[in-house]
C-alpha cells in the first residue's frame, strides 16, 4: 500500500522526503537564519530577586525545590544564611543572595523557590524569588560583564546576556558567591 500524495508544480504540494533542501527552504521562507549546529551552548536556570533577573549555570544547580520546604532557623546563624533545610537525610543551609549582590532584603516572611547548589566545595540551598525558565544558551551569546556593573555585582557576575534591547540577564558565578558566603561577604 503506498500513500498518495497531491502532484503539482510547486514545492509546496511535494511530500518532505521528495523536496531538495532548497525547495524546503523556500517553503519555510527561512532562508536568512543560520544556525551553527556545532555551536557550544551552556545550560541556564533563569530566576529573579527584587524583580532583577539573574542566572546560574545548569552545572552548579543540582535540584529546585519548592517553596514549601521547611526551614528550621538555628541561632547563631549569619544574617545571609535563613535556616537550615532536611532533605533526604542531608541538612543544607538556606543563604540569601541579596546581601551579597547589594538588593534590599525582601519583606514579610521568605518564599520562592529554592535551587540546591553545589560550588566552592559546598552544598546549599538558595531561595529565589521566582524561577524563568531553564534554557539553553548559546555561549556566543553570553558577552563579558561591562565595566560600569555595580562594584557590588562585579566580583559575582561572569557574563551577561541580552534578552533584548532593553533587557539584560546577569549570570552569577556561584564559585564567587559560595567563596563570598564561607568568607562571611554576606
Amino acid at each position: 500500500m503506498s500513500a498518495e500524495y497531491p502532484r503539482g508544480n510547486q514545492a509546496n504540494d511535494l511530500p518532505f522526503a521528495t523536496q531538495t533542501l532548497e525547495e524546503a527552504l523556500a517553503t519555510h521562507g527561512d532562508t536568512e537564519t543560520v544556525v551553527d549546529v556545532d555551536e557550544p551552548t551552556q545550560q541556564l536556570v533563569l530566576f529573579r530577586l527584587n524583580g532583577q533577573r539573574f542566572a546560574l549555570p545548569g552545572s552548579a544547580v543540582r535540584e529546585i525545590l519548592p517553596s514549601d520546604q521547611p526551614v528550621y532557623y538555628l541561632p547563631g546563624l549569619p544574617t545571609s544564611t535563613e535556616g537550615v533545610l532536611h532533605l533526604r537525610g542531608q541538612i543544607e543551609s538556606l543563604i540569601s543572595l541579596h546581601q551579597l549582590l547589594g538588593l534590599a532584603a525582601p519583606e514579610g516572611a521568605p518564599n520562592g523557590m529554592l535551587l540546591l547548589v553545589r560550588a566552592a566545595g559546598i552544598s546549599s540551598g538558595v531561595r529565589i524569588e521566582q524561577l524563568d525558565d531553564v534554557c539553553e544558551v548559546a555561549q556566543s551569546m553570553l558577552q563579558p560583564p561591562p565595566e560600569t556593573l555595580t562594584a557590588t555585582l562585579q566580583p559575582y557576575v561572569s557574563a551577561l546576556w541580552q534578552l533584548n534591547e532593553r533587557e539584560a540577564l546577569a549570570l552569577l558565578d556561584p564559585e564567587a558567591l559560595f567563596d563570598a558566603y564561607q568568607q562571611g561577604l554576606g
